[in-house]
């Protein structure tokens, strides 16, 4: 992208030998199951936090009821298969990297709130402390 950004995925289905019992709880999170340990009950309570914000839901569901929309209206038209499924595709990789953007603010304001530490916040992430700062634009 050109914009120095570092993406990092996780796979939630992945095998989870040799991980961080953090992160695994974490991941454990992500599918839907009852957070477990203070770092992943830190990020639920976050996201509790945020799904209150009332802008933040409006926003939302703007967003989402032009995706329907635009949906419908591509229907109507008789968009081709191909185009659908790369729009499809398009979509779910901007949540990824919505979704992990969010994590890493999350984990970034955990740090500086000093409810996590440096070295578990980089172990949750995936990456050395050191890659964790620069993207966090930690100092």
């Amino acid at each position: 992208m050109g914009d120095e950004t570092t993406k990092i995925f996780l796979n939630s289905k992945g095998r989870r030998e040799g991980i961080d019992s953090d992160l695994a709880a974490f991941l454990d999170y992500i599918e839907g199951k009852a957070p477990k340990g203070k770092f992943t009950e830190t990020i639920a309570d976050a996201v509790e936090v945020a799904k209150e914000n009332k802008e933040m839901k409006v926003e939302y569901m703007t967003y989402y009821m032009e995706l329907r929309r635009s949906e419908e209206r591509g229907m109507e038209k008789g968009m081709e298969k191909g185009r659908m499924e790369g729009r499809k595709e398009g979509r779910m990789e901007g949540r990824m990297e919505g979704r992990m953007e969010g994590r890493m603010e999350a984990l970034k304001s955990l740090v500086v709130s000093k409810l996590l530490s440096l070295k578990d916040a980089a172990a949750a992430a995936g990456m050395s402390e050191e890659a964790f700062k620069k993207v966090a634009d930690l100092r």
